[in-house]
């Protein structure tokens, strides 16, 4: 692993921002697509397939829009919001001990490392990484549904021309 000259060093604001707008980007292709799925075929007339796919859409919308709420947190840290967010984080006990940073995209952080005592997490609310985590979870599982249900759909349309 390469480490930056500094210790202290955070986040590259170009990552931070590429994150954002492809994050908002993605964010938004997901949400247009499962609104515009549900809206197309009806929450009521929708197969399972459909309803699946478009909740999964929606979930994933989700996951990625708060991922990139976090990286909009890290974005507006400056050196000073860095510091401070570390000391909050270590403790008052612990903030005189504080020999780095340790930025980190996943899972996205800002890594406060204190000498003999570990790395502690700060810069992003703690809820938006188990938040992420459940939201992509829900997502893929539904995704991961959806595609059993349209492959069973289409097995049994097959079986039933056979059977014609």
């Amino acid at each position: 692993m390469v480490r930056a000259a500094d210790p202290f060093e955070g986040h590259n604001p170009y990552a931070l921002l590429a994150i954002i707008l492809f994050g908002l980007v993605i964010a938004a292709t997901l949400a247009v697509y499962g609104f515009a799925t549900m809206a197309r075929h009806g929450m009521r007339r929708s197969g399972m397939p459909v309803t699946l796919r478009y909740l999964a859409s929606l979930a994933g919308a989700a996951a990625v829009a708060v991922y990139t709420w976090g990286a909009v947190h890290l974005m507006l840290l400056d050196e000073t919001g860095r510091d401070q967010a570390c000391k909050e984080a270590v403790g008052t006990a612990h903030a005189m001990h504080i020999d780095g940073y340790r930025p980190t995209y996943i899972p996205l952080r800002l890594g406060c490392h204190v000498t003999g005592d570990g790395t502690y997490a700060a810069g992003v609310p703690e809820y938006i990484i188990p938040t992420v985590l459940v939201l992509a979870f829900i997502a893929l599982v539904l995704a991961i549904f959806a595609a059993f249900e349209s492959e069973r759909r289409i097995s049994h349309v097959i079986r039933k021309e056979a059977d014609s």
